[in-house]
């Protein structure tokens, strides 16, 4: 046998003869022997096996609360919603539908079925909880019993309280549409039987534990049609009725827990002889030995199962009266016959000291005791003294890995981890990534065996003797192992696999210092650029938290070429980091520490990189609120629009002035360029960044307004050889000039006008706010605290924008140039919205046209929606509607505006954009 360093297939290691190992025995009797070599042709399992024993060492089984339950539980809540709004605007829907349905049957047909009909409905509903309370019973199960008929119980008391609450405070709307009028009386077609029927059958459990339960829903949703064709119940109070019955089952189900149904005891031990493994010893390792809330406890189990598969699939337990309960054993011992097996409790006394030890024994500092684990996991020693890892997968816990796929692909744009709701595909895909990984020379455990149990899939797989996160190396770890593991994602990602979880707990060193990578349960195997990228920069970031930045940098140098390494830098985001990275590296200011300081030495080796982070998150809590902020103002506008007055106005709408605005349009693009002209330290031609301004506004589709046009300034600026830390200076110093320009403006222009705003404000509370908020703010700025966190948030800018400005200043001809082209900028897109609004006959006083202009365009900017797209519209019309103008006028200069200053450009500025990429200015 080879020892427990066995590599994949086609390395060196492979070329030379097998070693056979001496059994060694540790102080409790566990031989710590390595793992059979992969080459080796898998012995072919035996048809039947003598009788075995198995020390399984576990936490006895408890009762879950199950996150399945709790999404099934907003599901439903989320559905009682649904159709109580569906009672309430789409009445008349509803109650056609329900006609429809009553229409299958022939009125006459109808009131010859009716007694029939009702009889079936009376039966159901009597053998329905007869059924599942015998089930319950027969079985020994008085706690599920009692379960069911609570949550029966609860479930009539519940819709009672509906039907009180809904007579007294709902709605006419929402009581017209649940009321049914049965026998020439109308009343609330809410069915205390049916929310008694439904809490019943979920509080006994789900359709996949008991037929009976599965059977029972199947009719209770029967009778639930039949009340409808017989119009006892309309459509939605018929739905409503279940809905509610399984709210509370749901409630209860989730608060004290269900079955644990996961592969265990008697169980657990059969499926690991079918994957072939006749385990000696069997210990969980995925929690601590010392642990108060699930304390290990020692089974002996004795077994006839077969070794490996075979025909013969039932299996006949005999568990003895102390053992575990095991409700699958149980299930398959009625009417069956087969291999004995039974499950008897380890004394304490018998084992005395010997329980932590092999606990202790079985974990190594890879698979530590407190490290973080989706699975089960367990280790296990068979009768040659060869130790195994394995791995069970539950579904309980396989939902919570959907949930977080689904929040993923919602969150990060371009990634697709593979996880399924079903334990046997994700068990599929893991097995498939590893026998890729493998054969892409990846040294990775090899499986050895798989088998399902219940509602859990096992792995078995190689284990890696005397293996420790490489992160426990700490800042000693060899540089060959830093090597080692940037050689073997190039094997990986020459293949096309990606891991997409390279964390301290995947990346582990064995005790000959070789590098392991674990844990592909989440690759891909037909992997993206951006996936492999974004392996690259997690196996970036875990060195660098590991060994510092510079020496992580240094070995990602060594094996990485340039064009890598340049990739890296935009990856570097906390979004695409695995959850234990993200812990590690500590808040979210810490992270950004460390990632802006790993892209500033990738800038530093590779100046052609790009230092900007790539955009993976589609968004931010802060684009949520805002965007809900802005769908809230945006239909209070519209309700108030009087949409007849926009027909009219675009109708009188005179061409030329549109044209004008056009040319205004135009002309701010030249006061753009004008000014990075000014403050470049590199000569620039104005026509050129005139140009590269214009193809800026195809950024700004799908970029936040403002920062479409810094990225492409940055980018036109490394290009032309400015260092980034310069450009990104130069493009803040653009960004500060326009805006004091923009302040300054607008008090120059109030004083020469002899007016500061001609907008009438809606009451003197709006003053009181104002002058609140004013004084919040310099109560605010009294404390050191808010004075420290303020400067944290400035300084940055002011020590980039600091040094050019020092250097502006000392040329009073760009100084000239750059404040020119900002006014040129600011009066080129006031006199472009007062043309839109002269092409519909009204007009504003100069300064007040401004003050709405500047005031409007800056609130709609504050949404971070890709080129302030509805946010600026939106302020654009609220602020002329403001300043007097009619609500229709006001909303068509808007889109006027927009169109000349936003929508027009757009064409031209890709072919520019066209031009200039294949210039190579961008």
């Amino acid at each position: 046998m080879n020892d427990v360093d066995a590599v994949p297939p086609g390395s060196d290691e492979h070329s030379t003869s097998a070693v056979a190992s001496t059994p060694a025995t540790s102080p409790v009797g566990i031989p710590t022997i390595g793992v059979a070599p992969a080459l080796e042709a898998p012995t072919a399992p035996r048809p039947t096996s003598p009788r075995s024993t198995t020390i399984l060492v576990d936490s006895p089984p408890h009762r879950l609360r199950r996150t399945e339950d709790l999404l099934d539980l907003a599901a439903t809540i989320l559905s009682v919603g649904a159709v109580l709004i569906l009672a309430i605007y789409a009445h008349q829907t509803t109650t056609g539908v329900t006609q429809d349905v009553q229409n299958a049957l022939a009125v006459v047909l109808r009131q010859i079925l009716i007694l029939p009909l009702q009889a079936v409905e009376g039966l159901v509903t009597f053998a329905i909880p007869l059924a599942v309370l015998l089930d319950h019973l027969l079985r020994g199960s008085w706690r599920g019993a009692g379960e069911a008929a609570l949550a029966g119980a609860a479930g009539n008391l519940v819709a009672l309280a509906f039907l009180a609450t809904l007579g007294t405070w709902g709605p006419d709307s929402l009581v017209s549409g649940l009321t049914v009028t049965a026998s020439g009386t109308a009343q609330l077609g809410i069915s205390t039987v049916f929310a008694t029927l439904a809490g019943l059958l979920t509080g006994a459990g789900d359709r996949r534990g008991s037929p009976v339960v599965r059977t029972g829903w199947a009719a209770l949703w029967t009778i639930t049609g039949l009340a409808v064709l017989r119009s006892a119940l309309t459509l939605p109070g018929a739905v409503l009725s279940v809905l509610l019955g399984r709210v509370v089952g749901l409630v209860m189900r989730y608060a004290v827990g269900v079955n644990d149904r996961r592969a265990q005891g008697v169980t657990l031990v059969r499926a690991l002889r079918r994957a072939g493994v006749d385990a000696t010893h069997l210990v969980r390792t995925d929690y601590s030995p010392t642990s108060t809330h699930l304390p290990a406890r020692a089974w002996k189990v004795t077994t006839d199962a077969p070794l490996g598969y075979t025909e013969q699939v039932r299996e006949n337990p005999l568990p003895s009266p102390d053992a575990p309960p095991d409700p699958a054993a149980a299930r398959q011992a009625e009417g069956t016959a087969g291999p004995a097996s039974t499950i008897t409790a380890v004394d304490d006394a018998e084992l005395g000291t010997a329980l932590d030890a092999f606990l202790l024994e079985a974990s190594g500092s890879a698979l530590s005791p407190g490290r973080t684990s989706a699975h089960r996991t367990y280790a296990t020693w068979d009768t040659s003294g060869q130790r195994r890892d394995v791995t069970v997968l539950d579904a309980d816990r396989q939902v919570v890995g959907l949930l977080s796929t689904i929040w993923d692909r919602i969150r990060v744009k371009g990634l697709s981890p593979s996880r399924d709701l079903s334990v046997r595909p994700a068990a599929e895909h893991a097995a498939l990534m590893t026998l890729e990984a493998r054969r892409a020379l990846v040294r990775t455990p090899g499986l050895l065996g798989i088998a399902e149990a219940d509602e859990s899939v096992l792995l078995v797989t190689e284990h890696v003797a005397g293996a420790r996160s490489i992160r426990d190396l700490g800042e000693d770890v060899p540089d060959r192992v830093l090597l080692q593991l940037w050689e073997q994602l190039r094997h990986a990602h020459a293949a096309g696999l990606a891991h997409l979880a390279i964390d301290a707990t995947s990346v582990v060193v064995d005790a000959k210092s070789r590098v392991w990578l674990l844990d592909w349960g989440s690759g891909e195997t037909i992997s993206s650029e951006l996936s492999r990228r974004v392996d690259l920069a997690q196996a970036l970031a875990l060195t660098a938290l590991t060994t510092g930045v510079d020496r992580a940098i240094a070995a990602a140098s060594r094996s990485l070429s340039t064009q890598q390494l340049a990739s890296i830098a935009p990856m570097l985001q906390r979004v695409v980091l695995p959850r234990d990275t993200r812990e590690a590296m500590g808040r979210r200011g810490e992270s950004r520490q460390v990632l802006q300081e790993l892209r500033d030495a990738l800038v530093a080796l590779t100046p052609t990189a790009q230092a900007e982070p790539a955009r993976l998150s589609r968004f931010s809590a802060r684009t949520v609120i805002m965007a809900v902020i802005g769908m809230v103002a945006l239909w209070t506008l519209l309700a108030r629009m009087n949409f007849e007055q926009v027909s009219q106005a675009v109708a009188a709408a005179n061409v030329w002035w549109i044209l004008g605005a056009l040319v205004f349009s135009l002309a701010t693009y030249v006061g753009a360029g004008l000014t990075l002209v000014a403050f470049s330290p590199q000569r620039l031609s104005l026509w050129r960044s005139t140009e590269v301004h214009l193809a800026s506004s195809v950024v700004a589709l799908v970029a936040p307004a403002g920062v479409g046009g810094a990225a492409i300034n940055l980018r036109f600026l490394h290009r032309k050889g400015v260092p980034t830390a310069i450009g990104v200076a130069t493009v803040a110093l653009v960004q500060v000039v326009q805006f004091v320009v923009t302040v300054v403006l607008l008090v120059i222009l109030a004083a020469l006008t002899g007016q500061s705003t001609g907008l009438t404000l809606p009451s003197g509370w709006v003053l009181v706010a104002a002058g609140l908020l004013v004084v919040v703010v310099a109560c605010a700025l009294l404390v050191p605290q808010v004075r420290t966190w303020l400067w944290a948030k400035i300084e940055p800018t002011y020590r980039q924008v600091r040094p050019r400005l020092v250097w502006v200043m000392s040329n009073p001809v760009r100084l000239s140039l750059g404040i020119g082209g900002a006014v040129l900028l600011s009066l080129s897109y006031i006199l472009a919205f007062a043309a839109s609004l002269w092409a519909f006959g009204y007009t504003l006083s100069f300064s007040v046209l401004a003050i709405t202009y500047l005031a409007s365009n800056t609130v709609g900017s504050v949404v971070p929606s890709p080129g302030g797209i509805g946010p600026v519209e939106l302020a654009l019309t609220a602020g002329l509607v403001a300043a007097g103008i009619p609500s229709g006028v006001a909303l068509s200069t808007a889109i006027v505006y927009r169109l000349v200053t936003f929508w027009v450009p757009i064409p031209v500025g890709w072919l520019s954009l066209q031009r200039l990429q294949r210039a190579g200015e961008l």
